[in-house]
């Protein structure tokens, strides 16, 4: 055991340095995936089950048991704090606070040697520092403390994709009302600008949060985060953030409420606001119209509005604004969406198997795709695919709770009914108990 192992000694069960440092922990630490967590503790460090559960305290050698093949997850700041805590795990690999224990840590240890370029940054504890101090003295607020805050939002952005809704909206609620409190006492023009940049790209991630975290359910909270964007985009004179903030609404019309007509007029407002400012919001905002004409049974209009988002994506480059929310999958995941819509599963699942193959990453868009891909499978009466996909669903809606991967998989559990004396479909009526128990 070396000198930084010794700094971790006495704590109930102790990782060593090297599996700490290895990319397979770095990387399961940063999606939160517990049951890679569990499994590589146990089969790296030979620990028992009970040896896990005694470590973890509060936790049961079968419900580690259970961690480990699938059928439960990890959930509430708690027990990830406790988790940490018993198996000496850094807290910011996790994304908590510094644990009282790392105090005495020197350095951190579980920086990799060679670290993953994809990994969420930490945000500089200078910056944090300039932030606090602006909080205290909000008369001395500069353009620093601002750019501080919207590191952090952007960090907690980059995490919604693979962790749950639940656990970032404390801090996100948080820097809404350290921007509310510094808008009370800014008046020159820089700041102010900075301050709407800010305020716009918080409201929207609030209100993704908060839809997501109630299932899809709380369309007015939702609405009312992504109207307080609009507005601070408007005022910046910013047509990206504004039609990313529209955008959003337009999916609280498509999947909340079903109003496809509602949701179409929307995604088709989104495309004019950014016209000619982003390929990429062009594209996703024509993607979302197509699936609004797909909900209405408008073949033609649908096929039309694919094809527009496609030419929208042969022009991305690296200097649109809206940049990292482009990915390849995107235009698979839509129109297979849009031809399940339109009844026509065979070709739903040849978009869909392919944006599952291209993303692979564990994120709440992966989710759903599996479980669309599922439906596509069941309306093909594919039932070992179907339940193949819908397993790989579960087992990622399981760490990040993502409400869109959520409800389809219980869509796809409903259509699973004429097979439900099957076994296999018993075990995946299992798992989604479990999901129902858990949530």
């Amino acid at each position: 055991m070396d000198e930084r192992e010794n700094q971790r000694a006495g704590y109930p069960l102790t990782i060593p340095d090297a599996l700490l440092r290895s990319e397979t922990m770095q990387r399961a630490c940063t999606t939160r995936n517990f049951r890679e967590i569990f499994r590589l503790v146990n089969r790296r460090t030979g620990s028992s089950h009970a040896d896990m559960a005694a470590a973890i305290g509060k936790m049961t050698s079968s419900r580690v048991s259970d961690i480990i093949r699938g059928v439960r997850g990890v959930r509430g700041q708690e027990v990830i704090e406790r988790v940490a805590d018993g198996f000496g795990i850094p807290g910011e690999m996790l994304g908590l606070p510094r644990r009282p224990w790392e105090e005495n840590s020197p350095g951190n240890i579980g920086a990799p040697d060679n670290p993953d370029p994809n990994l969420k940054p930490v945000v500089d504890s200078e910056s944090g520092a300039r932030t606090q101090y602006a909080m205290d003295n909000p008369w001395c607020l500069d353009l620093l403390a601002v750019a501080g805050l919207r590191q952090r939002v952007q960090n907690l952005d980059a995490r919604y994709v693979s962790e749950p809704s639940t656990a970032l909206i404390a801090e996100t609620g948080q820097l809404l009302g350290q921007l509310a409190h510094w808008q009370t006492y800014t008046t020159t023009y820089l700041i102010r600008r900075d301050l709407y940049a800010a305020q716009a790209e918080v409201s929207t991630l609030m209100g993704q949060l908060v839809w997501d975290a109630s299932g899809r359910t709380d369309h007015t909270t939702a609405r009312t985060h992504f109207a307080q964007a609009e507005v601070a985009a408007r005022e910046l004179r910013d047509p990206v953030a504004e039609g990313l903030a529209l955008l959003r609404t337009a999916f609280v019309a498509l999947y909340g409420d079903k109003n496809p007509r509602a949701g179409l007029e929307i995604a088709q407002r989104t495309a004019s606001t950014v016209h000619g400012s982003s390929h990429v919001l062009g594209g996703l905002a024509m993607l979302h119209a197509a699936e609004g004409y797909a909900m209405l049974q408008q073949r033609k209009d649908c096929e039309r509005e694919l094809t527009n988002a496609e030419r929208h994506f042969e022009h991305v480059s690296e200097v649109d604004a809206a940049a990292p929310l482009f990915s390849l999958s995107q235009f698979g995941r839509l129109a297979g969406s849009c031809f399940l819509f339109l009844n026509n599963a065979s070709r739903a699942e040849k978009y869909l198997a392919d944006a599952a193959n291209s993303l692979r990453d564990g994120s709440k868009s992966h989710a759903v795709v599996l479980s669309n891909l599922a439906l596509a499978y069941i309306r093909q009466r594919k039932l070992d695919e179907a339940i193949a996909a819908l397993y790989a669903a579960i087992d990622i809606v399981e760490r990040h709770r993502g409400g869109g991967g959520l409800n389809l998989a219980f869509q796809a559990g409903r259509e699973l009914r004429p097979w439900r004396d099957v076994p296999a479909v018993h075990d995946v009526y299992d798992r989604l108990m479990n999901l129902m128990a858990v949530g």
